[in-house]
């Protein structure tokens, strides 16, 4: 039997650790959904949600509790490359509450001009909300211009459609101009939660919006799991992946990848990365090879990665980053590059050694900075 099919994990050496946000009163999570980027070596953004908690009861940690009824959606900015995050620097978007109520006032709200979605101080941050009637989660966006010191929007998206929707700032940015969003979209009505991913294009850099295609897996399990979250990346050769984020359950969950050849019109299934772990946020390094991080949210949890040099067919040996989480209730990472090869990965944690502990520790935001 060979053994280069079953490849041991690895730890990398030189891995650091940092910890951006942890409040004792507080649950932070989620900066997948909400956006990261480095607008240069130094000065990195990062958008997450975070909601009063107090750790008494389980109730306490329930998603929606946190996220929904008492959230709010902050950035925060680091001007050291990532190794420090004043807390000065933590601006509100406002909660939850308040951009619902911005989005039901204001339904048929446009940018007034164009974006410059290539520009180093673009940054993109988007959600979901919930109007009175509760019948269709709202999808917006939110930009800046400026690196944060300025924001326009809440800009609610079109449903074409569908029953809900989840965006999150997942796009790239074709050779000719059209921009490709990347958004989870329900079939069904809001209690049948299929999930799949539709790639919303605009061909006016976001003044308006418009259906291009869906990606959806033709495999024995499709009727079963759920398909969703995607990241993707444009190789330069043309070609897009996107890893999308497939589970039964939030700790049974691994991460596909998907291609397309003809600019995000049609979508091809072509590796699954490896056996648990979601979302995942798949990276184009410097030199060219694929990085996929990923939450491992099965013992002993923690936060891992895989790369592949074949533009996404194979994958190389999983990569502990860290495995000191006190549960599963972790990840949603986000990476950016730093140069000189090093990446540095955001995401939502708890650890095991926490002096608060319920079902984990404080959940809070952290890095880590590596070389791959």
């Amino acid at each position: 039997m060979t053994t280069d099919r079953y490849p041991l994990a690895l730890r990398p050496a030189d891995v650091e650790h940092i910890t951006i946000y942890y409040e004792r009163d507080y649950f932070a999570g989620w900066p997948f959904n909400h956006g990261f980027k480095a607008f240069s070596e130094d000065e990195l953004l990062i958008s997450f949600s975070r909601g009063p908690c107090n750790y008494a009861s389980r109730y306490d940690l329930v998603h929606h509790v946190v996220d929904a009824r008492g959230g709010e959606y902050v950035t925060m900015l680091s001007s050291d490359g990532g190794r420090t995050w004043p807390p000065g620097s933590l601006r509100s978007l406002g909660t939850r509450q308040d951009i619902e109520r911005t989005l039901n006032m204001n339904s048929q709200d446009v940018p007034s001009e164009s974006y410059d979605w290539g520009s180093p101080d673009f940054f993109l941050t988007a959600g979901f909300g919930i109007p009175p009637d509760r019948n269709q989660d709202v999808g917006y966006v939110q930009y800046t211009r400026d690196r944060g010191r300025n924001w326009e929007g809440p800009f609610r998206m079109p449903s074409f459609g569908f029953a809900w929707m989840q965006v999150k700032p997942d796009y790239i940015l074709r050779p000719d101009g059209v921009v490709l969003l990347f958004v989870t979209v329900g079939i069904g009505d809001s209690t049948n939660r299929n999930r799949i991913v539709a790639i919303y294009a605009s061909s006016d850099f976001g003044l308006s919006w418009n259906y291009l295609s869906s990606i959806s897996a033709e495999s024995p399990d499709r009727r079963f799991v759920k398909r969703y979250y995607a990241s993707p990346v444009l190789l330069r050769d043309g070609r897009i992946l996107a890893a999308l984020r497939c589970q039964i359950n939030a700790r049974s969950a691994w991460p596909e990848v998907f291609e397309s050849q003809d600019g995000g019109r049609s979508w091809q299934f072509i590796s699954r990365v490896n056996d648990w772990g979601g979302p995942t946020d798949l990276t184009l390094l410097e030199d060219g090879r694929l990085l996929a991080v990923f939450g491992y949210r099965v013992p002993p949890y923690g936060i891992r990665a895989r790369i592949s040099e074949d533009d996404g067919l194979t994958w190389g040996p999983e990569l502990i980053l860290r495995d000191d989480g006190g549960s599963w209730d972790l990840g949603y990472p986000r990476t950016a590059l730093l140069g000189g090869g090093k990446v540095i990965i955001v995401y939502y944690f708890n650890r095991a050694d926490d002096v608060i502990q319920l079902n984990g520790g404080v959940r809070h935001i952290a890095a880590t900075i590596f070389k791959p």
